[in-house]
């Protein structure tokens, strides 16, 4: 997939835009950067000193291991990435507890994740081949690969049972930063389902989408929230 990502203008423009973002986010003392969910580890174009993981094993990783069974000693990492990752996670509570124990005080989850938009709700309930479930009486699904998810997950969490949550991990400060990314991507048809739309002209939508103001946000796709440990 880095390869597609890497040639396409628009893919290119796409992902440096989510890592651009995510970068504004992370701590301002960052050294032991952790991503879970790297995949092929195109993240190492964007973000070159972090330490990439993921569940399967690819030649580029740091480490295969399971997001709630990471090889990093208790308090040793200054932050954790997750880039379209935090909704492939069947149980998000053991990921919770391992990210409580590996970061420090101070430490940061950031995370990039569908949206709930007007927009993007529809899409990704009647078009996505990823399910958006936000009636599940759950946070977990079963999982019998890697890419089964919930999209939905990212609105239980900080909508739905915002209270439970801030009640069950009370060392996590919640703060939303930003929706990104408008109506480029469903134009594009993403990243596997790639449209004869011309790439250079997608990357001019995806700029002039984001300098549009927070009213814009009902046509968006994506948004990007930390978790910091606190104590």
């Amino acid at each position: 997939m880095s390869a597609l990502v890497l040639n396409d203008v628009y893919l290119h423009a796409l992902y440096e835009t989510a890592f651009s973002s995510i970068t504004d986010y992370l701590p301002k003392d960052t050294n032991t950067l952790v991503e879970i969910g790297a995949g092929d580890g195109i993240s190492r174009n964007f973000l070159p000193k972090s330490i990439l993981t993921d569940i399967e094993y690819h030649p580029i990783l740091d480490a295969a291991c399971k997001s709630d069974q990471m090889p990093f000693k208790s308090g040793s990492v200054d932050a954790l990435v997750l880039k379209d990752t935090l909704h492939h996670l069947p149980d998000v509570e053991l990921f919770l507890n391992e990210a409580n124990r590996v970061l420090r005080v101070g430490g940061r989850i950031v995370i990039f994740d569908p949206y709930w938009g007007i927009l993007a709700k529809f899409v990704y309930r009647f078009l996505h081949q990823e399910p958006f479930d936000q009636n599940t009486n759950t946070w977990s699904f079963e999982s019998k690969s890697p890419w089964d998810s919930n999209q939905a997950l990212s609105y239980l969490l900080l909508r739905r049972d915002r209270a439970r949550f801030e009640r069950e991990y009370p060392f996590f400060e919640i703060r939303e930063h930003k929706v990104l990314v408008g109506p480029s991507f469903l134009i594009s048809g993403g990243v596997s389902r790639r449209t004869i739309v011309s790439g250079r002209l997608l990357r001019l939508l995806l700029k002039w989408e984001m300098r549009q103001s927070q009213r814009f946000n009902f046509l968006r796709f994506f948004h990007i929230f930390s978790l910091t440990k606190t104590s």
